[in-house]
């Protein structure tokens, strides 16, 4: 178990009297509910918050040494956006980098190579796991995986996408709340590197069958939902391409329930898809996040220097396998570089700008950030009407 926010009890007192209030008004099929007795418990439901790339480039992690302590101290700059990423009972991003202990060998692009500090500082701000299939993987070899994986570890978070040793699942299993729920990090792009023979196995780089197998193992095996993190596509193109969209038509009809694009460093549009569920033929509805842009980087220019947060409602269903899927916020999100270091910052609607706390200097740009996210997420096909409930 991961954790219970501080909403999980909310929720289920929500989910509760909802069932009540259906079942009153004679909604749901009587049978089911007559023959289940007290044994079967109301579906389990969980909050899932999914940011985009932590992209660790040089001046950012300069910015995070502290004179006094003599190390790096990277939770300022997620001070700001803790307290939205704490709320949800599960909350994920993708690592694009390589952690190290080692500080004389620190770099950014084109090589990552990040002090182990960052891990801590996630866990802290709120983080239970990290993707870590991506281009930048293998920036220092499969020693620099293991490196990752191990301070990953030490700080207590959860991580898919890499691996130390062949025996280790190339999935994460989390059950929260009675909820099962697999997830999968996988990269079409290495940047021409590659593992040594005998050690394909530490990254997950994209094959549609061998993910189909893992999918009906863990289908077989009773997995509620599918989440997958795919890092692919042309970097700065803000639409995805025909190649895009058939590469995730494919994962739908594998099984995947969730799609969270990364690596193109732009925010990419939303999709809400209906599709005929593999393994019971029944229609479900799956979340299509093309690209979830940049949560941290240096990349200033615009449409890279901003990203979105998703938080999603998962519901084990009823009646057939598999989960429900809402989506419960999509929240724009700007990174600021100032003179003590860099924030992540939430880019508040029009309507709050001239009420918030932050400086005035700010206002323009996050009038910019949100014109532009509303621009790409309702101009799609599919895709939003607004970026707030209801959403489709």
């Amino acid at each position: 178990m991961i954790r219970s926010g501080p909403k999980t009890q909310h929720h289920r007192l929500f989910a509760f009297f909802v069932f009540l209030t259906v079942a009153a008004l004679n909604l749901l099929p009587t049978t089911p509910l007559a023959t289940a007795g007290r044994d079967q418990p109301f579906p389990p439901v969980i909050t899932l918050t999914a940011v985009g790339d932590l992209v660790m480039h040089m001046p950012v992690v300069n910015s995070a040494f502290s004179v006094a302590e003599q190390n790096y101290n990277f939770r300022p700059i997620f001070q700001e956006i803790r307290p939205l990423l704490e709320a949800a009972d599960l909350t994920v991003g993708v690592l694009e980098t390589v952690l190290t202990t080692n500080y004389q060998r620190l770099s950014g692009y084109p090589r990552f190579h990040t002090p182990a500090p960052l891990a801590e500082a996630l866990r802290w701000a709120g983080f239970d796991l990290v993707f870590t299939a991506h281009n930048h993987s293998l920036d220092q070899g499969v020693s620099g995986v293991i490196n990752t994986l191990s301070a990953l570890d030490a700080a207590g978070l959860k991580a898919t996408g890499t691996r130390r040793t062949v025996k280790e699942k190339p999935y994460s299993l989390v059950e929260i709340n009675g909820l099962k729920l697999a997830f999968f990090s996988y990269t079409t792009l290495t940047n021409g590197l590659s593992p040594p023979r005998n050690q394909k196995w530490a990254l997950n780089t994209f094959n549609d069958y061998k993910i189909a197998w893992e999918i009906l193992q863990l289908r077989n095996a009773g997995v509620d939902g599918i989440i997958m993190a795919l890092h692919t596509g042309e970097e700065y193109q803000r639409y995805p391409s025909p190649g895009d969209q058939q590469l995730c038509k494919r994962l739908f009809a594998l099984g995947v329930d969730i799609i969270l694009g990364s690596h193109v460093h732009v925010i990419r549009p939303l999709e809400k898809v209906v599709v005929k569920d593999p393994f019971s033929n029944h229609l479900k509805t799956c979340i299509l996040a093309y690209s979830l842009g940049n949560f941290l980087s240096n990349q200033r220019w615009r449409y890279s220097d901003c990203g979105l947060m998703l938080t999603l409602r998962l519901q084990k269903k009823l009646l057939q396998p598999g989960i429900e899927i809402q989506l419960l916020a999509c929240t724009p999100l700007w990174v600021a570089k100032e003179r003590n270091g860099y924030r992540v910052l939430r880019v508040p609607p029009p309507e709050e700008i001239e009420t918030t706390s932050l400086p005035a200097s700010y206002h323009q740009k996050f009038q910019e950030v949100w014109a532009d996210t509303e621009s790409i997420l309702l101009g799609w096909p599919g895709g939003l009407k607004q970026l707030q409930p209801p959403f489709f």
